[in-house]
């Protein structure tokens, strides 16, 4: 029996894994495209062949899949007995809402849960720049703290309620879409003038948070909130992606600010 199974085997789920195995924790690993077990297995992983041989060889189960709907269609596959006396880590990016829903699936079937944030890239996974808010009983925490420290040394507990973790997240990128839009609008302003907006840096490729982005107005209805400005702010990103600028950095939202 190993000691965590990782769902899902992204760039992100992978780089989990990875941390790890090479901190030396047993690791067993599932992937719908089973190809991307191979690099795993040569560093010491095991592969399951399904979803529930990875929660039955494992006391702990990483989930970090594309999204909640993802999630629920591995785990509604499995045995319902599967998850008893079990923990469910849910690394994957989401709502307060379905954070809440998912604890509720996990104890009914006799499971923990613990639900988290991370803010880093796959490549910051393991090191001093990597971080994770995570949400859930304390007692869960406490539990496996040293394994998740393996991933994230900075790793905070934000308390009980499960929901604490994602509107942390959620509330940080709502920030981040203004900061960015408003960094972009000030290139557009550079750009106008003649000037090299190079300058401005490289941060990170719009379609890595376009989808992000968007949840933020499915959080304001869930919450009842305005959702003038993550409305404004997703049609921003999803227009810089439908013109084809998806793989570039956020401030290429510029290009469709200047041609408004």
């Amino acid at each position: 029996m190993s000691e965590v199974a990782v769902i899902g085997l992204g760039r992100m789920g992978s780089a989990l894994a990875k941390a790890l195995i090479t901190s030396g924790r047993s690791v067993t690993v599932w992937n719908r495209t089973p190809g991307k077990a191979e690099a795993l297995e040569h560093l010491g992983a095991s592969r399951a062949e399904t979803p529930s041989a990875a929660i039955a060889a494992s006391s702990t189960l990483i989930v970090c899949l594309s999204d909640y709907a993802a999630t629920s269609m591995v785990l509604d596959a499995c045995a319902t007995d599967l998850l008893q006396g079990k923990t469910v880590v849910q690394l994957t990016s989401g709502t307060p809402k379905q954070a809440r829903q998912l604890e509720e699936w996990v104890a009914n079937r006799g499971g923990s849960y613990l639900d988290g944030a991370i803010s880093a890239w796959p490549s910051q996974i393991g090191g001093p720049e990597a971080s994770i808010v995570i949400a859930g009983r304390e007692s869960v925490f406490t539990s496996l703290e040293a394994s998740l420290r393996l991933l994230a040394p900075n790793l905070t507990h934000v308390g009980n309620d499960i929901s604490r973790a994602k509107v942390l997240f959620n509330a940080a990128l709502a920030y981040f879409a203004g900061h960015w839009i408003g960094f972009s609008h000030g290139a557009a302003m550079c750009a106008a003038e003649g000037m090299d907006v190079a300058e401005f840096g490289e941060t990170i490729a719009i379609r890595s948070v376009g989808v992000d982005i968007t949840r933020l107005v499915e959080i304001a209805d869930d919450l009842n909130i305005n959702t003038a400005f993550p409305a404004f702010a997703s049609d921003l990103f999803r227009n810089a992606t439908d013109a084809g600028y998806g793989a570039e950095e956020h401030c290429a939202i510029v290009k469709v600010i200047r041609a408004w």
